[in-house]
């Protein structure tokens, strides 16, 4: 264990260094790292595996007994030792996978064979002077079973089939974790090189930041009716031909609790509450040409009451079958949707899953879908360091990262003289109609929500 302790320190520092690096310079040298260490960088978990396929054995064989002791009085001494007698065997087993867990971060000095010896002598003490530990075990058993099922599990015997087959998958991807570790370095380090290959770093949440406070500006941050949470953020700036501007691109996650009713074998129903993590993928930045805009190709967020208290459509059949458009006054609308500009979100629909672009009345843009922002993957990893160090040192283009910039670029060509000006906005056939259309609309009603803040 001496070993497998030197093996997760020097893991450690390679991921600090990943963690720290500034350049893709610095991330070759890590990889240069990996493929002439000095140190042992392999994990000895032949004990650890041998407790795993004990606790695997032992959950096909518990829920094999559990049925078969019922009509088949032979097999009874096999399941009194793997059911019956799991008081005195799984504890052991389970202790020692945590003073594993725990003698190789540092916190527990004493050799490993030493521990295991300790754990079966605290084992054996347990047994001969507290008579009570079988009724005790299978006490805390059953409350397990109970609690972790919501009352599916009721029986002592499939409480510890349960806790059996919850033991032997974390202790099998934990293993898997470990011997995988050059897979998962490499993915970190994929993605960072290819941030740096576009210009982007990650950045900590600021307090405008959170998703809070996000959805006090955007409608798009008011999706489900459970917990929302930008899960990572992404800072960057484009230079366009005619435009550049500072960006940040997010992921954020929300929650949708739903109740769900089924029957319940007896003839009658049972109600539960269920919970899906949705996610959702965008940008954020200043638009200094409008402001109080929603365009929107899903029917999920409620705008009822928002601030975008008006609806308006185009002269476009395609368009309008898409998207639903609402703003704070349907001039800005009527504006902002000329027919290139409407030619262009047609376009980001194609590319992009159920697109929203959210222009807030505080002037910023918010452009978000589910399709995820960042899908480049690595062909190579840690495992082949020289194939995986020339991949490095090539450069990575985040394709759906640039056609979202080239799409904001073009949003802001169109914006730039469309709203310099009230004269220059009749100046074709299409914007007269509108124009037309909209100084016969009523005037928006503030509410709670908008007054004034579309001014």
């Amino acid at each position: 264990m001496q070993h497998n302790r030197l093996v997760a320190q020097h893991i450690d520092k390679l991921r600090k260094d990943v963690d720290a690096a500034t350049s893709q310079d610095e991330l070759l040298e890590v990889i240069t790292q990996v493929k002439h260490h000095p140190g042992p960088l392999d994990y000895r978990d032949k004990i650890t595996h041998g407790i795993k396929w004990l606790l695997v054995t032992a959950s096909v064989l518990c829920i094999i007994l559990i049925f078969m002791r019922l009509g088949y009085d032979e097999i009874e001494m096999l399941a009194k030792l793997i059911i019956d007698d799991s008081c005195y065997w799984l504890p052991v087993a389970l202790s020692t996978l945590l003073v594993s867990f725990c003698h190789e971060r540092g916190w527990l000095p004493v050799p490993m064979p030493v521990n295991f010896a300790l754990l079966v002598a605290a084992m054996v003490a347990v047994t001969l002077y507290v008579p009570e530990w079988p009724k005790i075990y299978w006490a805390l058993m059953y409350g397990f079973g109970y609690v972790i099922s919501v009352g599916e599990i009721d029986d002592h015997q499939f409480s510890l089939w349960f806790v059996l087959v919850i033991a032997s998958s974390l202790t099998w991807v934990w293993l898997d974790y470990r011997a995988n570790w050059r897979k998962h370095l490499s993915d970190k380090i994929f993605l960072r090189d290819a941030l740096f290959n576009n210009g982007l770093k990650e950045t900590k949440l600021a307090a405008e930041d959170k998703a809070s406070a996000l959805e006090k500006q955007f409608a798009e941050f008011r999706r489900g009716n459970g917990t929302r949470d930008i899960q990572q953020m992404f800072e960057g700036h484009y230079q366009g031909e005619q435009h550049s501007f500072s960006y940040k691109l997010y992921h954020f996650q929300y929650t949708v609790k739903r109740s769900q009713t089924s029957s319940d074998g007896n003839g009658g129903y049972k109600t539960k509450t269920v919970y899906e993590d949705r996610h959702r993928y965008g940008i954020l930045l200043d638009f200094p040409f409008t402001k109080g805009l929603c365009i929107d190709a899903e029917d999920e967020v409620k705008l009822k009451g928002s601030v975008y208290a008006e609806k308006y459509h185009t002269e476009s059949n395609a368009f309008n079958d898409i998207f639903r458009v609402q703003a704070c006054d349907k001039l800005t609308a009527a504006r902002f949707l000329t027919p290139a500009m409407i030619e262009t979100l047609l376009d980001l629909n194609r590319h992009f899953i159920s697109p929203m672009v959210e222009i807030s009345p505080q002037g910023r843009l918010c452009i978000a879908s589910t399709s995820k922002l960042i899908i480049e993957k690595r062909k190579h990893s840690l495992v082949k360091p020289d194939e995986f160090y020339q991949e490095i040192a090539g450069h990575t283009e985040l394709v759906r990262v640039q056609r979202l910039l080239e799409v904001i670029h073009d949003l802001m060509r169109l914006s730039d003289n469309n709203f310099a000006s009230d004269t220059r906005f009749i100046s074709d056939t299409h914007k007269a109609a509108n124009l037309t259309a909209v100084t016969q609309a009523t005037p928006i009603k503030d509410t709670e929500n908008n007054t004034h803040a579309c001014s």
